[in-house]
C-alpha cells in the first residue's frame, strides 16, 4: 500500500513539475507570482501572444497550476496555491546556491590549473 501511496504522488509531482517544465509556462508562473492578471497583463509581462498565452493558461489551468475567476468581462488568472510560489523560491535558492557553490569552488581550483599547465610546459 505506501508503494502504491508513494507512486501516486511521484505521479503527481511529476505532472505538475513537467507543466512548468516548459520555459513559456514558467515565465507565465512568474507573471502570476505577485497576484491575478487578465491574458492580456500575463502576455505582455511574460513577452508572448495572447494566444500562446491562453494556450498554456488553458494546460496549466487542466493541470492544477492555475486558477481561472471572472471578473465583469474579464478572466483573471492566478497561482491556484500561494504555497507552489513558496516552493519555486525554495528550488531557485537552493539552485542559486548550488550554482555559486559550485563557481566558487571552480574559480579556486581554477589557478592550480593554471600553475599545472604552466608547469607542464616548462
Amino acid at each position: 500500500m505506501r508503494h502504491a501511496m508513494r507512486e501516486a504522488s511521484c505521479e503527481l509531482l511529476g505532472g505538475f513539475f513537467a507543466t512548468l517544465a516548459h520555459t513559456t509556462r514558467m515565465r507565465i508562473f512568474c507573471a502570476l507570482q505577485h497576484g491575478a492578471k487578465t491574458v492580456t497583463e500575463i502576455a505582455a509581462e511574460a513577452g508572448i501572444s495572447i494566444t500562446n498565452t491562453s494556450q498554456h493558461l488553458r494546460l496549466m489551468r487542466d493541470r492544477g497550476a492555475v486558477i481561472a475567476e471572472k471578473r465583469a468581462q474579464s478572466a483573471y488568472y492566478r497561482i491556484a496555491d500561494p504555497r507552489f510560489v513558496e516552493a519555486a523560491i525554495l528550488i531557485r535558492e537552493a539552485l542559486s546556491q548550488h550554482f555559486r557553490e559550485n563557481a566558487a569552488q571552480a574559480s579556486a581550483s581554477a589557478p592550480r590549473r593554471k600553475a599545472t599547465r604552466v608547469l607542464q610546459h616548462a
